[in-house]
């Protein structure tokens, strides 16, 4: 009898572990033309999918574009667009692939792709001029990576609590184990982790959760942020600022001071390397330019207008 109830026990265990994936998975939803038609923005037509973008601001002004970092969307450039764009700029902003309504194509998810989407997007666009760039956290190590790559294409660059040192992702790195570790635990936990990159929970935007959560009902974004872990996250990037020292572009950045997601003491370096200009914003968290804007915007407009 004692037998027959824990094999019971067993099955019923394992049954729960194999639902909980589906259970917990909020992927139900294929991101087409259907979807993209009642969407904001614009959408280019890439290679590896279709990229979600906006270009606003004055057709004759001097280009930037805004490259966002591991998972929220290009709204989080919110308050730096519509700075730059009152001042005079035009601005590129989009989707990384896997994330908000840009495509979710079945690939390696590291530096190169990322950095071919900004190449295929500008070429889309027909912009062959010079223009500045600006990464926020895992943007960071992609414009410094696509800089490298294309130093005639950029002039100044800024980098706002830039991602700097790689992460302990195991389990994640582990084949089927973070497959499903991912589905059951690391993705259903992100929407409720947003609040941590504030110094101060009310200064998250109004509705900003809703619309980070509309991500994750298209098919793919589990799959792409794992790929991200696996190849970006779960490495020094260290080498992509060494790489962009040698480009010897102007730099600003931008760190808060109490930014527990990319901390400072583990950035450090990159301020020397760079021979960066440096603002430490105090009383702010891994968004600087959201809890402290009247710092920031100031600052990136001097520095642009230089």
């Amino acid at each position: 009898m004692r037998k027959k109830l824990l094999f019971a026990l067993a099955v019923l265990v394992l049954i729960v572990l194999t639902a909980l994936p589906f259970v917990r998975s909020r992927e139900k939803i294929e991101l087409n033309e259907s979807v993209r038609s009642g969407v904001s923005g614009q959408f280019a037509e890439l290679p590896l999918g279709w990229t979600h973008y906006e270009l606003s601001g004055p057709e004759k002004g001097d280009l930037v574009v805004l490259v966002h970092g591991f998972s929220t969307p290009y709204f989080i450039w919110d308050p730096v667009q519509k700075s730059l764009t009152d001042a005079g700029y035009r601005v590129l902003r989009f989707d990384l692939y896997g994330r908000g309504y840009s495509d979710r194509p079945d690939t390696v998810y590291n530096l190169d792709l990322f950095t071919s989407q900004i190449h295929d997007l500008l070429n889309f666009l027909h912009i062959s001029g010079s223009f500045d760039i600006m990464g926020l956290s895992m943007g960071g190590p992609i414009v410094a990576h696509y800089v490298s790559k294309y130093p005639d294409r950029t002039k100044k660059v800024v980098l706002l609590d830039p991602f700097t040192s790689k992460t302990n992702t195991f389990p994640l790195t582990i084949p089927l184990i973070g497959e499903y570790l991912n589905s059951v635990v690391y993705i259903p936990s992100l929407p409720k982790g947003i609040s941590a990159d504030f110094v101060d929970p009310s200064k998250v935007p109004s509705g900003w959760v809703e619309k980070y959560e509309t991500q994750l009902s298209f098919k793919g974004f589990g799959r792409a942020i794992l790929s991200t872990i696996r190849n970006i996250i779960s490495f020094e990037p260290k080498s992509e600022f060494e790489n962009l020292a040698l480009t010897k572009k102007p730099v600003l950045v931008f760190w808060g001071d109490q930014d527990h997601t990319t901390p400072l003491e583990k950035g450090e370096y990159v301020k020397e390397l760079l021979k960066a200009e440096f603002v430490l914003v105090k009383d702010a968290g891994h968004l600087p330019h959201i809890e402290k804007p009247d710092i920031v915007l100031p600052a990136i407009s001097k520095f642009l207008s230089k």
